[in-house]
């Protein structure tokens, strides 16, 4: 056989491998086709994925038989001709393929690889049957499974379980973290550390102290109406002793960052990374202040509760023993579900279990107030003017029986 030959069985291989590579990373996209039965679709999967090895295969042989053809054409010692060769077709066939498809805009690799994976049936399918065995014992052995939770099912087989439900937990958050919006993980205007523009030296020290935050909003007259965040380290410079029109608090305040509430949590994390910031002030339908959201509890959504030496606050949940809690009444209904194991749906008017409490009773409740839900009591325990700070969740007198 000449060169030319040669390099065109060269070419074949390398074709050949790319095409079966890239249709490997394109099956899930082929078979997604939701409106046919689950276990259709991984059947499927697993018959491409059969034809799609054996195709790799013939690709690689096709590759290392002409590689060594060629080299013997070249003035260079085989060895090493045949490595900078094996180099080169890897990198072609075994690393680009991939990433171009996982590059693809969503439904584009289905219009690529459609033809290709056709083709490569045609082949590859009949000889895969014969060497592999029959399709319909393929399902178990074959079947497609999603690369996010291959690793999962790896560490299950080894029987950490505890360490596995902790993977989980942080998997299932990373897989929800686009869903939520900014209303859902902020800290609400009621709950709001701010200050006054008018305010004086003093005053502010000792409120920023109190709160222990980094920043804190400034606002005019009404909490409506933002003029911008203040840093506590630009308070550094400021004499506590300032006499009244040595110190305007306007001449510290930096510019604020406002976003809307229904402002998915995913894309705010990505400008709080472009452009520098650490907190927003939320602002609702309205154009009013709905409350502040920082890097902090966007980050507390993936791994959960961040506290630290200025965390002052009781946690969120207490259990009370015999599967009761005492649970803040600012805990999103989601959290309480995952811990009760129930299924309360959150409505559009609310979404805390105050909020709950609140629908289900009607009216402003007291302390010592109960209702009960699906069978569960909620009493309130503890409020504020018309506001509840904590409710004890028990079980129902169905459930307790």
């Amino acid at each position: 056989m000449n060169l030319t030959g040669e390099l065109a069985l060269l070419a074949a291989g390398l074709l050949c491998t790319a095409v079966a590579n890239g249709s490997r990373t394109a099956v899930p996209e082929l078979v997604n086709d939701k409106g046919r039965d689950p276990s259709d679709r991984r059947s499927e999967a697993a018959t491409r994925l059969r034809t799609i090895w054996l195709a790799r295969v013939a690709g690689l042989l096709l590759i290392g038989g002409s590689l060594v053809l060629v080299s013997a054409h070249l003035d260079y010692p085989r060895w090493a001709s045949v490595t900078v060769f094996a180099l080169i077709a890897f990198v072609l066939s075994e690393v680009i393929p991939p990433v171009f498809v996982q590059h693809l805009p969503e439904g584009k690799a289905k219009r690529i690889f459609t033809i290709p994976m056709a083709v490569l049936g045609f082949f590859f399918r009949l000889p895969a049957r014969v060497l592999l065995g029959r399709e319909d014992n393929a399902t178990d052995d074959w079947a497609y499974t999603p690369p996010d939770t291959l690793w999962l099912e790896q560490r299950r087989e080894k029987g950490d379980q505890e360490e596995l439900e902790k993977e989980q937990e942080l998997v299932d958050s990373i897989l929800e973290f686009s869903d939520k919006i900014v209303r859902e993980v902020m800290v609400p205007r009621i709950d709001m550390d701010s200050i006054e523009l008018c305010d004086d030296i003093g005053s502010i020290v000792a409120q920023v102290k109190k709160a222990g935050h980094s920043r804190i909003p400034v606002y005019r007259r009404i909490i409506d109406d933002i003029a911008g965040v203040l840093y506590a380290k630009d308070l550094l410079g400021v004499p506590i002793d300032a006499k009244e029109g040595e110190f305007k608090v306007e001449d510290l305040i930096r510019e604020a960052y406002f976003v809307p509430e229904f402002k998915r949590i995913d894309e705010l994390f990505a400008e709080f990374q472009t452009n520098r910031i650490h907190m927003a002030v939320v602002v609702d339908e309205y154009g009013g202040t709905a409350g502040i959201v920082t890097m902090e509890d966007i980050v507390e959504e993936v791994f959960g509760e961040i506290r630290d030496e200025f965390d002052s606050e009781p946690p969120m949940v207490r259990s009370l023993g015999k599967n009761s809690y005492r649970v803040d009444a600012r805990l999103p209904i989601d959290e309480l579900n995952d811990l009760l194991g129930t299924e309360f749906e959150e409505e559009e008017n609310y979404e805390s279990v105050g909020g709950l409490v609140y629908h289900q009773l009607g009216h402003i409740p007291e302390a010592g107030e109960s209702q009960e839900v699906d069978n569960w009591t909620f009493t309130v325990e503890k409020v504020s003017g018309q506001r509840i700070l904590f409710v004890k969740v028990s079980p129902g007198s169905s459930e307790a029986d």
